[in-house]
Parts: structure tokens; C-alpha cells; sequence
């Protein structure tokens, strides 16, 4: 579906969040050491110079990998909602000795990542968040606050419906690029700020 869909054009296009939207909210992330980010990051740009449309493709600054998304996106986050976090995800602190290898380039409709295999590392956290998130919420977590069984860092994110058929080559050629491991990844908990063909992370509080 992925291949196709870039060969065809019919990308799934990502819009500016508002408030409510599912993504782009409150976030606990992985992000990478700098030697990794630098990687990534010139991965992520080589992607951009094969692309024929305008999608957001991500710096070095801004890749993470998400642990759990907790809240829906929104302008201004409630300092309660911010506290509530930052108290879980300290209380947690023995759960976050986790193991991420980034192997392999993938696509999407929505855009290109770096696989990540976590050999179940980031459950325990990731179950764990989720009751917080339920916590806040009269014991109902959001939609958005569930178990994940994948991981991985998104490179780029489709903000057009064109064919991109460079770039679906180029992902195919490095389906099994190693990339290295995130055993010095900062845990953070994040929010995301939208701006023009772009999403930036802003980090609220980190752990490690």
C-alpha cells in the first residue's frame, strides 16, 4: 500500500493541528543522542531533496520517538495536565531502562520513518502512562493514550497528495540501513508547535 501510494500520489496529507485534533498533543518521547540525531537527520534530508511536493521533513532538533501519546493537541497545555505528567513519569523512573535499535527506512501514506525494535522494552512505560492518562480522566484514557506495539522516528511527514516516486526508491534502498540504538536517548515529556510545512518539539521536562 505504502509504494503504491507514493508511485500514485495518494498520500495521506497532514494538516496544522487545532485543538482536539489526536495527534501533535502531549507526549512522552524518546529523543536521540546527537550523534544519532546528526544521522537521522542527514537521512531526513536527503529524503526532502528526492521529494517533488512540499512536505515537513524533520531537523535534528525536533526527532523523537513516542513512548505514548497522552493528551489531544492543544494551544496551552493546563499547568495541572503538565504537573500530572511530570509526577507519573518521575514515579516511573525504574520503568524507563529501555532498548530501541533503529534499523531500516519504512514508509507510509502519512510519511517516511526509521524502524525501531524495542524487544518489549517500552511496554512496562508505555502501560504504565496510560494509567496516568486514565488517571486525569475519571479512569477513561483518550483515544490517543493507547499500548503502541510499534516504534520508530518519523523523518518526514506528507503534507501533499503528489507522486513521489524518488522517494519511495530511496526507501526502498535502505529498508536495512542500521542507524544504531537509543541507549542514550532522553526521556521527555513533550509538546509539539506547529509553524509553516513544519511541527517543532518543545520539551517540558526531561528525566535522563
Amino acid at each position: 500500500e505504502a509504494h503504491r501510494s507514493f508511485d500514485r500520489g495518494t498520500l495521506r496529507v497532514d494538516h496544522a493541528p487545532v485543538d482536539g485534533d489526536p495527534r501533535w498533543g502531549l507526549s512522552l518521547v524518546l529523543l536521540p543522542p546527537a550523534h544519532l540525531a546528526d544521522s537521522l537527520a542527514a537521512a531526513a534530508a536527503e529524503i526532502g531533496s528526492l521529494y517533488d511536493g512540499t512536505h515537513h521533513i524533520y531537523n535534528a532538533a525536533d526527532l523523537h520517538l513516542t513512548v505514548t501519546s497522552l493528551e489531544p493537541y492543544r494551544d496551552k497545555v493546563a499547568q495541572t495536565t503538565i504537573e500530572h505528567y511530570v509526577d507519573a513519569v518521575e514515579r516511573a523512573r525504574d520503568l524507563l531502562d529501555v532498548n530501541v535499535r533503529l534499523v531500516g527506512l519504512g514508509g507510509s501514506p502519512s510519511g517516511v520513518f526509521v524502524q525501531g525494535f524495542d524487544n518489549e522494552t517500552l511496554v512496562p512505560i508505555r502501560r504504565q502512562t496510560r494509567e496516568a492518562a486514565a488517571d486525569l480522566h475519571d479512569r477513561v484514557a483518550p483515544p490517543m493514550a493507547f499500548v503502541r506495539d510499534t516504534a520508530h522516528i518519523s523523518i518526514s511527514v506528507h503534507r501533499e497528495a503528489v507522486p513521489e516516486p524518488r522517494a519511495a526508491e530511496y526507501v526502498q534502498r535502505h529498508r536495512r540501513s542500521d542507524f544504531g540504538d537509543m541507549a542514550e536517548a532522553t526521556v521527555a515529556l513533550a509538546r509539539y508547535r506547529a509553524s509553516d510545512h513544519s511541527m517543532s518539539v518543545e520539551v517540558i521536562h526531561t528525566v535522563r
